[in-house]
């Protein structure tokens, strides 16, 4: 625990602005991140994705053709293909490096989010479960009656790929058996979470729990083998934790499972860009650290690359920030804020004359 616990104490060592053009002022909101080892893709509010080199942070391409928002974005593992689905009722699937988009998949109705295993894409579409088949190029089959409202997450079970969760504004969330030919059957359990649902999750050892956030912004977990609840956190946690830890929680932003201390973590934020990362246990939410001076406004995503010791953050302020608990980064960055502070205490006060635009 207290090795994750310093793991989990990150430090800001860069930022870049996500501007709509390389020329002018305009921002925009970053939507939705991915990541790979190399590259990172940013969808942007203004219906564009870039794909920046994380080397030096600079970009690789602009990959321009969505017309509508932008819901979420997802790379083939071990590839530079990214898919991306909008409210244009279309995925996309893109090379990143080329910025060539090779295959547009339309459908009927607004696609919120999607998620792959192997050759299967599975999809939100409007309050449908879709899943399609890449190779073919060819619809496999539909739920179309599991929920009643827009699907907000559609996630493949990390090692059962036979298992398929989503979960809705209906305050449904539904687990499925795509070996089970018959929709009725393959529906192995509908938990009803009763609050409209943003965000899932898998956790545990054999990732046999689920978390669920609300957009109502409360925190629950679920046993996928029995379909019962572990844990509900409250209907107000930003209260609780607020009134706890002594500074105000505005929203949460999504929870990452840590294999290898086994322990769940949730990412919280306010409204004036500080970040906030907690732990999730059987019975309380405990404060960790603090994601500060980078942000300004209201934090949009969270990634963590554990292995390269790097959280990528990206917000509505139009900024991605990385951040590191590496010792060598971190002391590093200490001894060049400590050079810069003893510079300008050691600076003599310039005289008035010295700018002529003073009066």
């Amino acid at each position: 625990m207290d090795q994750l616990i310093s793991q989990l104490n990150f430090k800001s060592h860069n930022s870049i602005i996500h501007s709509v053009d390389s020329i002018g002022d305009d921002t925009c909101y970053v939507l939705d991140l991915s990541v790979t080892p190399n590259i990172l893709a940013a969808a942007g509010s203004n219906y564009l994705i870039k794909i920046y080199d994380r080397s030096n942070n600079t970009i690789l391409n602009v990959l321009s053709g969505h017309k509508d928002a932008i819901n979420e974005t997802k790379f083939i593992e071990n590839t530079n293909t990214l898919l991306s689905c909008s409210s244009d009722k279309s995925v996309k699937i893109w090379d990143a490096k080329t910025g060539q988009c090779s295959q547009t998949i339309n459908q009927q109705g607004e696609i919120f989010s999607i998620d792959l295993n192997g050759d299967i894409l599975a999809m939100g579409v409007g309050s449908t479960v879709v899943l399609y088949n890449l190779s073919t190029k060819k619809m496999i089959r539909k739920f179309d009656c599991s929920h009643t409202e827009d699907v907000t997450r559609v996630r493949f079970h990390p090692v059962d790929k036979n298992k398929l969760v989503s979960c809705s504004v209906d305050g449904l969330i539904c687990m499925y058996d795509l070996e089970q030919a018959d929709d009725d059957d393959a529906i192995l359990h509908v938990i009803n979470v009763e609050d409209s649902i943003g965000n899932i999750g898998f956790f545990g050892p054999s990732y046999q729990y689920l978390y669920s956030l609300s957009h109502t912004e409360r925190l629950a977990t679920w046993d996928l083998t029995t379909g019962s609840k572990l844990k509900h956190y409250g209907s107000d946690l930003r209260t609780t934790l607020s009134e706890r830890y002594k500074y105000e929680i505005n929203y949460f932003i999504s929870c990452i499972y840590d294999a290898t201390s086994g322990q769940l973590i949730l990412f919280g934020g306010d409204f004036n860009g500080t970040g906030y990362v907690f732990l999730v246990t059987p019975d309380d939410i405990i404060e960790v650290s603090k994601l500060e001076n980078v942000h300004t406004d209201v934090i949009r995503n969270v990634f963590w690359d554990k292995f390269k010791s790097e959280l990528i953050t990206s917000s509505e302020d139009s900024k991605i920030g990385f951040w590191t608990n590496n010792p060598l980064i971190t002391n590093a960055l200490k001894i060049n804020n400590d050079t810069s502070s003893n510079k300008m205490k050691e600076e003599k006060p310039r005289s008035k004359k010295s700018s002529p635009y003073h009066k």
